[in-house]
């Protein structure tokens, strides 16, 4: 039997860290900057579900504007005809695309693919849950950020 004493060299140590690009280090701020927003919107949407509508009200009744007024009568009507797990949902669909980026800012794939299933997640939420309209811009601004981050793959482990 031989009982030779075998070395493996992984070269763990010699590899220089790779630089982040700068482009992908703004991708990843713009993103923390909007989803960390919008996951306070969201959190806060579903704090105070029962007071945002008489809000909105409100807020129509002291523009002293018929017109205004009405739109904020609607916003009010449409948010609490709104489930209020809808909000949680949609904080944690934020939660996700920030677990992305931040898996992104330190080089690792696996944060492209949480970012893109919440970007995903976040584009089809709206119509299955409150059966809203196709929102065309926030497609628009998926892709391009998707399309942005997929560039980097390639010096992602």
């Amino acid at each position: 039997m031989n009982m030779e004493n075998y070395q493996y060299t992984t070269h763990e140590g010699s590899e220089q860290p790779q630089k982040r690009p700068s482009f992908l280090t703004v991708l990843c701020v713009l993103t923390f900057i909007g989803s960390g927003f919008s996951l306070l919107s969201q959190l806060g949407s579903y704090a105070f579900y029962e007071l945002i509508p008489e809000m909105f009200v409100q807020v129509g009744d002291m523009l002293n504007n018929e017109q205004m007024s009405k739109v904020y009568s609607d916003a009010a009507e449409m948010f609490a005809t709104t489930p209020r797990y809808y909000f949680l949902v949609l904080a944690l669909v934020y939660v996700l695309s920030i677990t992305g980026a931040t898996f992104m800012l330190m080089l690792r794939k696996i944060g492209f693919h949480i970012y893109t299933v919440s970007q995903l997640l976040f584009l089809s939420l709206p119509m299955l849950i409150i059966q809203a309209e196709f929102n065309i811009i926030n497609f628009l601004m998926s892709v391009m950020f998707v399309f942005f981050y997929s560039k980097f793959l390639k010096i992602m482990s």
